[in-house]
């Protein structure tokens, strides 16, 4: 009996073999209060082609104090051949959410690390082109573009996020957690042991996180080819939320600057940007009302133009004195 036992054990030995030896890819995914977004994110997630030689483990991080998402992450587990973790963190705030993910893509052994955002889906060959970039150029982190699927068309006066392209292999000196692969080894507990700075409640923690990786010698690469689309929703379009977004980034960069340089200089570093906005936004709001009885459209430009670069300096000025947005107490989408 024990003999013919013999080939199914040696089997299983090979087979456990093969499974540990994978290279493993865990993609995290932190949510808050986007339970149809987050299902339209795992269901492209779970059509993800694995890379030749990998396997592939999904982390979902409720950044809640209730499980609102927990049924659709079932839903997809019950449904789907995939591999999926659920996690909590009831702290609320961006950098505790990512730092849980982090932890739970390390407690399952992960040699890489991917992050996505809710709001975005993927195509199938996502993963396997960060993979094959990241090989291809002995990056540490690939970072791709992020195309935007408007639900109505924005104002013509917002500009709009920059959208950044550049060959693949081009060196960056950050990234953004929205399309990102790294290395485990970068925020393993034998390695720099990185992790996204928890003061940084209303943004630009990965801004922070990516730079202090590329100080200590991270190789940041671009991988033009593996792009996610994100879904912008018409509440993220109205005019002051797009007001309220740009005072959040200013204030966050603000809060950055103070954290790599230090108080004083932080403050003085950005004191010329804040002051030209100041002096450029406030002659824009005096001449949008004479501008607006020639031409409405014009005026209306003038006027919210002029208010953004308020906004901004305000930012700038405010952020350095560690006064937080409120931008992300609110939630864009479903």
């Amino acid at each position: 009996m024990i003999a013919q036992d013999r080939p199914g054990y040696f089997v299983s030995l090979v087979f456990i073999f093969l499974e540990t030896a994978l290279t493993k890819l865990v993609v995290v995914v932190c949510t808050m209060r986007r339970p149809e977004m987050l299902k339209r994110c795992l269901e492209s997630l779970a059509a993800l082609e694995k890379p030749d030689g990998c396997s592939v483990e999904i982390v979902v991080v409720e950044n809640d104090v209730e499980p609102r998402s927990l049924a659709v992450v079932e839903g997809i587990r019950q449904s789907r051949d995939v591999q999926l973790t659920y996690m909590r963190e009831p702290q609320g705030g961006i950098p505790f959410a990512r730092n849980a993910g982090i932890r739970g893509a390390l407690a399952l052994d992960a040699d890489w690390i991917a992050l996505i955002d809710d709001d975005e889906t993927a195509g199938p060959d996502w993963l396997k082109t960060l993979y094959a970039t990241c090989r291809d150029f002995s990056a540490d982190v690939v970072s791709g573009p992020v195309k935007r699927d408007y639900e109505i068309s924005p104002p013509k006066w917002w500009p709009g996020p920059s959208d950044r392209s550049w060959p693949t292999g081009h060196e960056l000196k950050g990234a953004h957690t929205n399309n990102i692969l790294m290395k485990a080894q970068l925020a393993a507990d034998t390695g720099p042991i990185l992790r996204f700075d928890e003061r940084l409640l209303a943004g630009s923690e990965d801004v922070e996180f990516f730079e202090r990786a590329a100080h200590i010698g991270a190789r940041i690469v671009w991988a033009d080819g593996a792009s996610v689309n994100e879904a912008v929703p018409i509440s993220r379009l109205q005019p002051m939320r797009l007001l309220s977004r740009e005072y959040m980034v200013a204030t966050s960069q603000a809060q950055v600057s103070r954290i790599q340089r230090g108080a004083l200089i932080g403050f003085i570093g950005l004191l010329p940007k804040a002051l030209r906005r100041t002096v450029g936004g406030g002659a824009m709001l005096l001449v949008a009302p004479f501008a607006w009885l020639i031409k409405r459209s014009a005026g209306e430009r003038l006027f919210f133009v002029g208010s953004l670069k308020m906004a901004k300096a305000a930012g700038n000025l405010l952020g350095g004195f560690w006064i937080r947005s409120r931008y992300y107490v609110s939630t864009d989408g479903k």
